[in-house]
């Protein structure tokens, strides 16, 4: 009889422990950071450029500049911190570049050409005279920023990043939070001139030489 008393005492603290464990769990991922990513106006701010060759390996190499203007939303119920953002172009030979963010002083635009008055935007993660560049986004709120893309290729013309009818180019933007969460959106880039670029980020075409 005592050993039966005993059986059953465990097999409680098992079962007992399988809903606890469940309910842990459950919690954990009700409670999680839900990151969302997507373009800001994408017919509007979304850009890519042709910038002034550089050098790598001792050959003269061509460089493309890509600013992306994102809102990251947080749906989840905790709060997160963002860790990396990156960006993926396609070649026009089928290879995906991977792309890290370069640092630039604050973008500036005008509301239009009537309105001499300028708009400065905020650069993702960097602290600037206006903006305090926070990475942190909790629950229910979001952040936003423009991040500045190089590319830098040499070789054959394959290694250009593959444009479209409207000579816009596809990529695909991707975020990951300090818990390895991942989520990524696509972003359509329109093409400006170098001067509209400098415009917008005074020095662009020296930047990362």
């Amino acid at each position: 009889m005592t050993i039966v008393i005993k059986d059953y005492a465990h097999l409680s603290a098992l079962i007992l422990a399988i809903i606890n464990g469940s309910i842990l769990f459950w919690r954990l991922r009700r409670d999680r950071p839900n990151l969302q990513v997507r373009a800001v106006e994408p017919k509007r701010f979304q850009w890519w450029f042709s910038l002034p060759g550089g050098e790598m390996n001792g050959q003269p190499t061509r460089r493309y500049g890509f600013l992306a203007y994102v809102r990251i939303t947080n749906r989840g119920l905790r709060n997160v911190g963002l860790d990396k953002w990156g960006l993926k172009i396609k070649t026009k030979g089928g290879v995906k570049l991977k792309l890290k963010p370069t640092s630039i002083p604050e973008p500036r635009s005008r509301f239009s050409d009537e309105v001499e008055e300028l708009r400065y935007f905020p650069v993702l993660g960097e602290r600037t005279e206006r903006f305090d560049g926070n990475t942190l986004i909790e629950s229910g709120m979001s952040i936003s920023g423009i991040a500045y893309y190089v590319a830098d290729v040499y070789g054959s013309d394959g290694w250009d990043p593959s444009l479209g009818k409207d000579r816009s180019v596809e990529g695909k933007f991707r975020i990951q939070d300090v818990l390895d969460n991942e989520t990524s959106c696509k972003i359509i880039f329109s093409e400006i001139s170098l001067d509209r670029a400098r415009e917008i980020v005074p020095g662009i075409g020296k930047i990362g030489l």
